[in-house]
């Protein structure tokens, strides 16, 4: 049995860096609050947890005045609140999130119609919208964009065909289209190594949140090619998966630790040997 391991599988820089900035926040015994989960990852949520670090939807839900602005960013009106009540902020919005926020602001300061390329119920996406006054468009295939200027914004983490599907899908219908590519490198990366190696074995395997949106893409992706499962931890791996498969390939979402991918591949190198 062979296992081909994703090498840009596992926490990207954003994550890293949130994770850092929340750890380094809660020492001394700080608690610090997260508006929404840090990273769509239970396992490392509950690790978090247990440094003082915790989740809540509101507000009125902290007891201090110690926040975290998770990598995702947030709406820019919340943003003002905290502000505005003195909250300590703790901003971890990733550099990449943060600049496709700023082209946002750009585009309607220059008039244009700002089209939004993601997902609608993504955190990031929310965002970007407020960047945008609330006045922005998700993209999809039944919009129609009357204004004649429009200005088109990728969610960091979507596919690259994506984005390219509506350029061709709304090029016919304007006179000027400015675009801004946004997707974060580390994604694309991280879809072609998984496409690379789908194509050579016989069952795929692809770790992280069940929440999480890049995950879940990746494991679509997979799927339609190989046999392919969506596992967060090693306890859910099934013997009979790997019953006629001599090559197993392993990748991960943004959102997974590289130690957890170690974890699985150790995990399954010890199955192998059993049988």
């Amino acid at each position: 049995m062979k296992i081909f391991v994703a090498k840009h599988g596992g926490f990207c820089f954003g994550v890293t860096r949130a994770i850092r900035l929340a750890i380094e926040a809660s020492r001394n015994g700080n608690e610090v609050y997260s508006l929404g989960q840090l990273i769509h990852n239970p396992q490392v949520v509950d690790d978090l947890f247990k440094k003082g670090i915790i989740t809540v939807n509101g507000l009125r839900q902290m007891k201090n005045k110690n926040v975290i602005i998770r990598s995702h960013g947030i709406h820019p009106s919340v943003l003002e609140k905290l502000q505005k009540e003195n909250f300590n902020i703790i901003d971890a919005t990733c550099p990449r999130v943060r600049r496709a926020q700023q082209f946002v602001e750009k585009l309607v300061r220059e008039g244009y119609k700002v089209v939004i390329v993601g997902e609608k119920d993504h955190p990031e996406v929310r965002g970007l919208l407020g960047y945008a006054g609330d006045k922005a468009v998700i993209y999809s295939e039944k919009i129609a964009v009357k204004e004649k200027r429009i200005g088109i914004v990728p969610q960091t983490t979507i596919e690259i065909s994506r984005l390219q599907h509506a350029i061709t899908r709304l090029i016919p219908d304007v006179l000027e289209m400015k675009i801004y590519n946004t997707i974060c490198y580390e994604t694309i990366h991280r879809l072609k190594e998984a496409q690379d190696i789908v194509k050579k074995v016989d069952v795929m395997i692809i770790v992280g949140g069940k929440n999480s949106g890049n995950t879940t893409r990746l494991y679509e992706m997979c799927r339609a090619v190989k046999p392919s499962y969506h596992i967060e931890s090693e306890s859910e791996i099934r013997s009979r998966w790997f019953r006629n498969a001599r090559r197993v390939g392993i990748t991960a979402g943004a959102s997974t630790p590289r130690e957890q991918v170690k974890k699985i591949a150790q995990y399954l190198r010890k199955l192998f040997r059993s049988r």
